[in-house]
């Protein structure tokens, strides 16, 4: 836990410290010695409370992406918003410079020029005078690119021409087309017998034009082009226009990276800070394929000339061989996004004091290996479909948006970043929160609390809301807006309870952060043979974003075995072939890596290995390590270079693996290999009992978790109800348990939990409303002392508060409606008014007042349910503050001392949502709509047609008495 503390401590100070270079790593090395006092100090005092929170740090807050709408600042309105957001719980922002609103160019401020950096160091120094961090996209929109990155720089693509001539033929028309930057690479002819021939000197520079004809039988010509791809920087804002750059050339990221340099002189004139971390989009260049070497990078790194291929490349050979050669192509543009960019790119980020978060979905490469090579790792969340984990639909009038993945397949695309983030020991695994989480307008705080369960359930700790557009005071309702949802901003009718969910999410963060990973299994991802296919490629590459079909369309074996694995209840990270080669040693026959010990290696779905990853596996089986083979080892090598020698070395590989098999049991076979074992087997469940490999069957309850470890030899779960279903009762757990503490993020209650031992199994007593989680706090050796977690029953049936109730509406619009009075609760929209149609516009809070007695009951204390609220509320009783309330049931527990016999005050403040004001101004044609923007389909937005969605507290509100179980 001191490493841990340590790093996570160092990365804050670190970025404070405004240095770079030697200094920059002086600075954290003093941010390390200060932090390793301020880390024993955390421990200790934790140690002596096992019952206190984790403290709540920046980092344990969730941030924000911060768009500048045409960089449209100002110093003052900088300040305003920040103010905002750390009043609303936030602890950093990340500014991304967009494209302007309409009307407002006179406010637009270039990017980069003297101006912006001024904004810009106003932003540290309000930062640092807030507490919050602030990290910065390098360049504006996305992906990396500008107005400095030229045609020799930019992104490129290959294409390829065939051509076939008989005897005596000439071409008529030009090898390359006139096109702007298309040069000719390569121009190959292959004969009826075999013969290949290089053609590209025969063509001439200035016609483009073949000189040459074949002189026997029917020759196939196969021209490589280069071509720009054409791409230019997505939503950028005033002067960061231009070319994406190309991501597989080093020059091109030197290239793209000197007006930065330039900058940060400038910055630092203005100010010592810096931002903590320089930001990249997910990989979005779909078809970027080529650079300048790459012929010549493909024979260094391959060891065959492509060009005696091309007509493989393209596809006019043999199945195998068109596979061999396209997984070469595939292997060498993976090689050439993370060597020559990416790595250089973190290099220079390092060198000037700065952090990398990096979004690396959506790349041509090995996702395991880009994003490992970040310092903070980020996946993203895009639209709807994520919400049928938690048993959740989006809202009516939401458009149908269904990802060709399935929800459990999204979950484990963003394993893929927590994975990277475990096996190199980052503390922290970002992600881009809730966009497109359902149509703009009509995302409620409940919909974003249980998706971010969910993404720390996949190991995800450093949340980022997408997002908060800079919007100007005098901008009229509903301000400036992003395109894609969801919109976090102080105009949307939730931000008066928005911090609640803040501060769960602090709450939850805090101890995720401050702990270790705790997973058992590492499972190979099979990149080759997703390389040896092409289904869903795009210029012969994958492109792995985060919302296609890409990983179960062609990995489905290895699709299936991890599901399987996180349905019933085994942690588990995926491991590279890269990272397993430099990262992964056996210690004490455990796998380690700088962020984990593993119990065993797993094979799965995996049918070709490069012999150099078979041979780490034989060395670290001899070494100790255990690995489970889940059907049968892999049968060949990819690739075509030195195929039979690469073959014959995997063979022999193999046969010493297979030699000495012996049945074991339960359809396994088992071999030993020096120190270690193999195991074989087609039942996973058997493999993992044989491994010792540890399964929390929570999970057949309807409960998921993430365990963690911690530095005391104790243990965190999270642990969330999926079940549809309140659970009461006993949870098995799988780790040795003299005590354990409940901590209830949401209400902050804390207690000491029943735990009992059945038949050598520990069991931990929970009782969970659906959607409902909690934090455990395991000790194994330490019987902790304290108050008791308060179980609850009802102690009667619950009655039904009734009555006059008084209802103010408190802030919105179009406009306040008159206060009301109603007997029978229902939505707002419907109930009989002065202005039926203005109740039916509106958007914001109303606050309901009640006066009731209570009735008649023994209880310990009371349960207070709201009903059906829509969709979110804060609750007094006689003046004193219940809670704040966002997700279903909408229930608190009440003190027996906070309630009186008679002449009980209860009030209710209740939000809805944006949707139906917004709806309201389409009808009236109001020209809200200043800038780009977009429904769920990317098709023009209009609300006109919405029906208004319901609204306020719709009950029925009852009170229950409630008595406590002995302990």
């Amino acid at each position: 836990m001191v490493a841990w503390w340590l790093l996570t401590a160092a990365i804050g100070f670190g970025s404070m410290a405004g240095v770079s270079g030697v200094q920059g790593r002086s600075a954290k090395v003093i941010a390390c010695l200060f932090a390793l006092s301020l880390s024993l100090s955390v421990i200790q005092s934790r140690e002596n409370d096992p019952l206190s929170w984790a403290p709540i740090r920046r980092e344990s807050r969730p941030w924000t992406y911060w768009w500048w709408l045409g960089s449209a600042v100002t110093k003052e309105e900088i300040t305003r918003h920040m103010e905002l957001f750390k009043q609303a719980g936030l602890g950093g922002v990340h500014i991304i410079p967009i494209y302007g609103a309409q009307g407002y160019e006179d406010r637009y401020i270039p990017y980069l020029s003297d101006r912006w950096l001024e904004m810009l160091a106003h932003t540290l120094e309000e930062g640092q005078r807030l507490g919050l961090g602030v990290d910065m996209t390098l360049g504006t929109g996305w992906n990396m690119g500008g107005p400095w990155v030229d045609e020799e720089t930019a992104a490129k693509r290959m294409e390829m021409r065939v051509f076939r001539l008989k005897r005596g033929e000439r071409l008529s028309e030009p090898i390359v087309p006139s096109r702007p930057g298309a040069i000719l690479h390569a121009l190959m002819a292959y004969g009826p017998n075999g013969q290949i021939l290089d053609l590209t000197d025969k063509v001439d520079v200035r016609t483009k034009r073949l000189d040459w004809s074949p002189d026997e039988g029917e020759w196939a010509l196969y021209a490589v082009i280069q071509v720009l791809h054409g791409m230019k920087v997505k939503r950028a804002a005033p002067g960061g226009e231009g070319f994406v750059i190309d991501f597989l050339s080093r020059k091109a990221m030197h290239r793209f990276l000197v007006p930065f340099d330039q900058a940060l002189r400038k910055l630092s004139t203005l100010t010592a800070l810096k931002p903590r971390a320089v930001y990249h989009d997910s990989f979005e260049v779909m078809g970027e394929n080529w650079t300048d070497d790459f012929i010549e990078q493909f024979k260094k790194r391959r060891g065959y000339d492509l060009r005696h291929y091309l007509h493989a490349l393209y596809g006019d050979a043999p199945a195998e061989l068109v596979a061999r050669v396209r997984s070469d192509f595939r292997q060498t543009v993976d090689e050439l996004l993370l060597e020559e960019s990416v790595l250089p790119w973190v290099e220079w980020s390092h060198r000037h004091g700065f952090l990398v978060r990096y979004e690396a979905h959506g790349s041509p490469g090995n996702l395991l290996d880009l994003y490992a090579a970040a310092d903070i790792p980020e996946s993203e969340t895009f639209g709807p479909d994520w919400l049928q984990l938690a048993g959740l639909e989006p809202l009516p009038g939401t458009l149908p948006q269904r990802s060709p993945s399935s929800p459990k397949t999204l979950f484990l695309l963003n394993k893929f970043a927590s994975s990277a983030a475990h096996v190199t020991g980052k503390p922290f695994c970002a992600n881009e929160t809730a966009t497109w989480l359902g149509e703009h307008f009509k995302v409620p705080l409940e919909h974003v609390k249980a998706l971010v369960d969910i993404l720390f359930l996949a190991g995800i700790n450093h949340i980022f809301y997408h997002g908060i557009p800079f919007s100007p005071a005098d901008a009229e309702f509903p301000g400036w807006l992003f395109y894609a949802s969801t919109h976090f901003g102080p105009t949307n009718t939730f931000w008066r309870h928005f911090p609640a969910l803040n501060e769960y999410i602090a709450r939850c963060q805090a101890f995720l952060q401050s702990s270790e990973p705790d997973n058992d299994l590492l499972v190979y991802f099979p990149i080759f043979d997703l390389w040896a296919t092409d289904r869903g490629t795009r210029g012969f590459l994958h492109f792995l974003t985060a919302h296609s079909s890409w990983l179960e369309g062609n990995l489905p074996g290895f699709t299936r075995t991890a599901q399987q694995l996180w349905e019933q209840g085994y942690g588990f990270d995926f491991i590279s072939d890269r990272l397993l080669a430099s990262k992964v040693d056996v210690t004490d026959g455990y796998l380690v890596t700088p962020g984990g010990r593993y119990k065993a290696l797993l094979l799965a779905g995996c049918k070709l290995m490069p012999p150099e990853t078979l041979e780490r596996i034989v060395k670290l089986l001899e070494k100790g390590a255990t690995v489970l083979v889940l059907g049968e080892l892999p049968k060949d090598v990819p690739g075509l270079g030195e195929l039979k020698q690469r073959r014959q070395r995997f063979d022999s590989l193999k046969k010493k693996l297979l030699s000495n098999l012996n049945k074991f049991g339960n359809g396994l076979k088992v071999a030993t290999v020096g120190n270690g074992k193999l195991m074989m087997g087609n039942d996973l469940e058997a493999l993992m009992i044989a491994a010792d490999i540890r399964r929390e069957t929570m999970t057949d309850l309807g409960l998921q978790f993430i365990r963690r470890k911690e530095g005391d030899g104790g243990w965190i779960y999270f642990i969330v109800n999926l079940n549809g279903k309140r659970w009461d009762g006993w949870v098995p757990i799988s780790v040795p348990t003299k005590s354990a503490v409940i901590f209830e993020p949401m209400s902050q209650q804390v207690g000491i939990a029943k735990v009992r031992n059945e038949n050598k199994h520990t069991e931990v007593y929970l009782q969970l409303e659906p959607r409902q989680s909690v934090i455990l706090r395991v000790f194994a050796d330490r019987q902790v002392s304290g108050q008791r977690w308060a179980y609850w029953k009802p102690a009667s049936e619950p009655f039904t508060l009734s009555g006059t109730w008084q209802v103010e509406f408190v802030e919105g619009g179009p406009k306040l409606p008159k206060p009301a009075t109603v007997t029978r609760l229902s939505s707002w929209t419907e109930w009989e008014h002065d202005d039926p149609e203005l109740l039916k516009a509106f958007s914001g809070t109303a606050r309901y007042r009640l006066t009731f007695d209570l009735p008649t009951a023994d209880a310990d204390a009371w349960l207070l349910d709201l009903g059906t609220v829509c969709y979110s509320a804060r609750v007094w009783l006689n003046g004193r503050l219940l809670g704040t309330l966002i997700a279903s049931p909408f229930r608190l527990y009440v003190p027996k001392e906070a309630v009186r016999a008679r002449g009980n005050e209860l009030i209710v403040e209740v939000a809805n949502l944006m949707a139906n004001r917004i709806a309201y101004m389409d009808r009236q044609k109001v020209p809200w709509q200043k800038f780009f923007f977009v429904n769920i389909r990317y098709q023009p937005f209009s609300a006109a047609d919405w029906e208004p969605l319901p609204s306020g507290l719709i009950g029925p509100v009852s009170i229950c008495p409630l008595s406590r179980t002995p302990d």
